[in-house]
Order: C-alpha cells, then structure tokens, then sequence
C-alpha cells in the first residue's frame, strides 16, 4: 500500500487503514495487520491508530483466545493517549471469558464503570456467558 502512495497522488487514511487491519484479521493475516499497525505507528506516519485501530486488534486477539496480546495492544493504546471505550472493555471482558479468566473479567468490569462507561447488553450477556461456563462465577 505505501508504494502505491509513492507511485501516485493517493493517500491513505485511518479509515482504510482500519478497513485493511479488519479484513486483514478475518483472513487470518495478523503479521500483515500488525505490520499495517506498526507503520501507522511510526514517528513520520501521516496517518495515526484511533481507537478504532486499537480495538480491531484486541478483538482480533479476542477471537483467537490471545489474551496475552489483546492486554499489550490495551496498554499500547493507553501509552499512545487514547482512551479505552465501551468497545474496548467489552472485547477484553470477551476475551478474559473466552480464556476462562472471570476474576479479570469482573476486574474490567469494575474498571469500566470506574472511568464511568456503561456497561451494555453486550456486557452483560457476555459476563453471562462466562458466568455460564464456569464453576467458581462468583465476584468477590
């Protein structure tokens, strides 16, 4: 894609860079994605991550139960200044659900509400579903 850029007069933006990350993540690309990542992340990049940047990869992450990464990105996102947000918190709560980690579900959960965001029905029915799937789903 940044040869294309030189080639020509196109200019990519965040919104085709996220376009690209996505489908990238769907096809099961993830070095291709992370590459797209890191170039947007460089000091001379004309073009920056959002939040949507962000929480492509921590859902990406999140389907393939990579708790681990989807934490990294979380806290990449915070050191790059921007805010996590209700999609944010509910993919890591999937992700800890998916990994079978309710205690750090539930602390995401009190986390959220703490930086006043709502909860949603997604939220919800995805602390349900953890709730569901395990033997200890009480929070302390």
């Amino acid at each position: 894609m940044q040869d294309t850029a030189k080639d020509s007069n196109f200019s990519p933006d965040e919104v085709l860079y996220n376009v690209l990350i996505d489908t990238s993540i769907k096809c099961k690309q993830f070095v291709q994605a992370l590459d797209m990542f890191e170039a947007m992340k460089k000091e001379d990049s004309k073009v920056k991550p959002d939040e949507i940047t962000f929480n492509t990869l921590i859902k990406g992450y999140s389907m393939n139960r990579d708790m681990e990464n989807a934490f990294r990105v979380f806290e990449d996102m915070k050191g790059f200044g921007l805010k996590p947000n209700d999609v944010t918190y509910n993919s890591l709560i999937d992700t800890c659900v998916r990994s079978s980690d309710m205690d750090r579900a539930w602390t995401l959960f009190s986390e959220m509400q703490d930086n006043e965001i709502v909860p949603d029905n997604f939220t919800f029915s995805t602390l349900i579903k953890g709730i569901k799937s395990t033997k200890n789903p009480k929070k302390d």
